[in-house]
């Protein structure tokens, strides 16, 4: 993805990942450039084949959903709604376009002392690789799963 070798770009420091969702694992790793420690941000492989048959299925039965819901005389378009949020579930798989809104979030929050945007390496981001700085992802980790205000300092 990276259009190199791993093991000349990274080195993991954990060899199994920190965290994980539907369509990804984050490693925690080590950059071989510099020796900075990275947040590795790696989508599963084949996720977007997955994704693409789960909503070839969903949309298929909620095209009989509709035909069941006309009957009943109900204006309800499931299709509609499995349309939308495949399209949410499409820009979650795109980690570059992750990459630019937290630029881009970066940029329009830069003057507010108490938001933290992490550092993105761009050259070593792709559509299915994100590669972000360390500190900031645990902090963000961090302030996701255990919610305090800055007075307390967690």
């Amino acid at each position: 993805e990276l259009k190199m070798k791993f093991e000349d770009v990274f080195e993991l420091i954990e060899t199994e990942p920190i965290a994980a969702a539907s369509i990804g694992q984050v490693y925690k790793a080590r950059l071989i450039s510099n020796g900075e420690t990275v947040a590795l941000k790696i989508q599963r492989p084949k996720c977007e084949d997955v994704i693409a048959l789960d909503l070839y299925v969903l949309r298929w039965w909620s095209g009989v959903a509709n035909f069941i819901t006309e009957l009943l005389n109900r204006d309800i378009n499931l299709q509609s709604i499995i349309d939308d949020f495949g399209e949410l579930i499409y820009r979650e798989l795109d980690y570059e376009a992750e990459a630019a809104n937290a630029q881009r979030f970066s940029e329009l929050y830069a003057s507010v002392p108490d938001v933290f945007v992490p550092k993105i390496y761009s050259e070593m981001t792709t559509q299915k690789v994100l590669t972000m700085e360390w500190y900031a992802f645990l902090l963000f980790l961090f302030q996701c799963l255990y919610p305090c205000s800055t007075e307390t300092l967690c």
